[in-house]
């Protein structure tokens, strides 16, 4: 994903569900899964980001802002 896109929580859990699957495979080399373990720590930390912004705005909007 670069850097200069639009977030795209959609496509970032579409990616976090194809990492999973390959970390599940049983022929998965050691090295590979740490690199996949740390694109998939990167993009779920992304995510948890965006879904906290996306409460605030909700809040903002229901005038519930904190």
């Amino acid at each position: 994903m670069a850097e200069n896109q639009e977030f795209n929580i959609d496509e970032a859990l579409n990616q976090l569900e194809e990492i999973n699957k390959k970390l599940s495979a049983k022929d998965i080399s050691l090295d590979d899964s740490i690199k996949l373990y740390n694109e998939g720590t990167i993009l779920a930390t992304k995510c948890q980001e965006h879904l906290v912004g996306v409460e605030k705005q909700l809040q903002i909007i229901n005038g519930q802002e904190s």
